[in-house]
């Protein structure tokens, strides 16, 4: 197998089987595979139709669950024994990571496992757009009056597209939003996301062209508080990938006026708002907006 470093260039073919395969996880993102490929050491061959991708974490090697770029699943088989065989040059155990339940099953199926669990930190947040939009009904009463107080307390509020002319307003926000967040502390993790903002920022435009890259803006007054960052997953979902406030603002509803204003605008059926990280907080914000589904996700190790 031809392995090498996923770069840019891998987007459009990425892209191509994220859509025709129709996925709602995050990590099968064409833009995540790009975008975080630095950052895991990311590395993807193409074999035939076939889509296969590998990555470290923590010193360990992880494969993702191979897939077709037509969408089609009939050979998803002789495509595992191709990557096992290889590993197996090297490697007793072939470890897969951050895979979908269907996924889990298949490998359980056909093949010996070591190990299968639950990624329960992984499991991605799924929200049905218009209710995101819309806000109605009574579960989301908290919601609507966070949002009246913003509205009454910064009356020049006002959201934007992202565009080229605002690019440097979002970046803007991101290092402020640095400062607060890392105030006598050195957090490598939140470096490496800054990075990774300013990457996507920078390709904006390429990346809106070849994945929907979108987002949005919010303004008090003519000063930037708060933007999103997001693209087309599949024909069904749009991935939320960067979601960010300044603080002063977060405080009186700016995340629920930038996800609700960012909402739409969405023409998918679904909105992914990603993992939670095993955050407490998070985890408590993702679930007051009541998801549609919480998708989970697995690890199986195999024995070669």
């Amino acid at each position: 197998m031809n392995w090498h470093n996923t770069s840019l260039e891998d987007l459009d073919i990425l892209q191509k089987s994220a859509l025709n395969n129709g996925f709602y996880a995050n990590n099968y993102s064409a833009v995540n595979s790009v975008l975080y490929a630095q950052k895991y050491d990311s590395q993807i061959a193409i074999e035939g139709d076939w889509i296969y991708e590998k990555y470290s974490e923590g010193g360990k090697l992880y494969f993702s669950f191979p897939h077709n770029v037509t969408g089609e699943k009939q050979n998803a088989k002789a495509a595992i024994d191709t990557l096992l065989k290889e590993t197996s040059a090297t490697d007793k155990t072939c470890a897969f990571r951050n895979i979908t339940a269907a996924e889990k099953d298949f490998l359980s199926s056909n093949y010996k496992t070591l190990s299968v669990g639950e990624a329960p930190d992984l499991s991605d947040y799924i929200y049905l757009t218009e209710n995101l939009s819309n806000l109605t009904g009574k579960k989301y009463n908290r919601k609507r009056n966070h949002i009246k107080q913003f509205c009454k307390k910064y009356e020049s509020f006002s959201f934007s597209l992202l565009k080229r002319e605002n690019i440097e307003a979002a970046l803007a926000i991101e290092e402020k939003w640095l400062c607060e967040n890392t105030v006598g502390t050195e957090n490598e993790d939140l470096q490496k996301e800054r990075q990774i903002i300013h990457n996507a920022l920078e390709h904006f435009e390429y990346f809106s062209q070849h994945s929907g890259m979108t987002g949005g803006i919010l303004f008090i007054g003519e000063g930037p508080a708060a933007f999103c960052l997001s693209s087309v997953l599949s024909p069904s979902v749009t991935d939320i990938h960067f979601e960010k406030c300044l603080s002063s603002y977060a405080r009186d509803g700016g995340y629920a006026i930038i996800n609700n204003e960012f909402a739409k605008t969405v023409s998918t059926k679904y909105i992914n708002r990603e993992e939670d990280l095993g955050i407490e907080g998070l985890r408590k914000s993702k679930l007051s907006y009541y998801p549609e589904i919480i998708l989970q996700k697995f690890n199986v190790v195999i024995a070669l």
